[in-house]
């Protein structure tokens, strides 16, 4: 008898399909008009065009950081801070902090209260640096976005942030672009990830397309016989 099989595109195919598709959608669609604002006003500062992540990308972050519900998160690449927001604000019911980084600016300003006494912004500052600072304060990392490349010294930082169910969004991921470079280097350190790639559609408008993909531990994972996503996103 053949065993059963199930693939990464098998996968990401269902994993995409039902997060859009979940009632909790229309919150991260109305958190990310008031993301986009914030993030709009700090942009008219910065002194070259700004460009950022898509709306599709800023929703299925916010939805991602829901459905995972981390304690602690680490970003790489805050820039104008869209996705910043938008993993604070998925992830506001259990989170409790959220590092964030950005090499070239330090501009970036929280929209309120809630933002600012979660998210600790370290401008100016490399992800070396930034890691290195949590690991010296025993910080253990749930979830993390990595928006920028990232080198040997830096996974030799992760390894000792991660935790052995820890999950990681790529942003990039497409074509030569740095998400996939990324995705590599990490799935040859951490043999254990599972990738779910973007949906292969990337031309369905501005509004839809996105290029993030995640990298999800073997420990994690669970069979369900219900039909949707489940946890906290119904």
């Amino acid at each position: 008898m053949a065993e059963f099989y199930v693939s990464e595109s098998m996968l990401a195919r269902s994993f995409w399909m039902d997060l859009r598709a979940t009632t909790r959608a229309g919150e991260a669609i109305s958190d990310t008009y008031m993301i986009f604002e914030h993030a709009d006003k700090i942009s008219k500062s910065f002194p070259n065009p700004t460009g950022s992540i898509s709306r599709a990308s800023c929703e299925l972050i916010w939805l991602i950081s829901r459905y995972f519900e981390p304690k602690h998160i680490a970003e790489v690449g805050t820039f104008i801070g869209r996705s910043t927001l938008a993993l604070q604000r998925g992830a506001n019911d259990t989170l409790i902090s959220l590092a964030t980084c950005d090499f070239s600016y330090d501009m970036w300003q929280a929209p309120d209260a809630d933002a600012k006494a979660k998210i600790r912004y370290f401008g100016k500052t490399p992800s070396q640096r930034m890691f290195q600072q949590l690991i010296s304060e025993g910080q253990k990392i749930d979830l993390f976005l990595i928006d920028g490349r990232i080198g040997q010294d830096d996974l030799d930082l992760i390894t000792q942030l991660k935790t052995n169910s820890s999950v990681f969004i790529l942003d990039d991921f497409e074509g030569t672009e740095k998400g996939v470079m990324n995705a590599v280097i990490m799935r040859e350190r951490f043999k254990d990830l599972m990738l779910i790639a973007p949906e292969y559609d990337l031309n369905k408008g501005w509004n839809d397309a996105h290029c993030l993909a995640v990298l999800v531990p073997h420990s994690i994972f669970r069979f369900t016989r219900q039909q949707r996503l489940p946890l906290g996103l119904m």
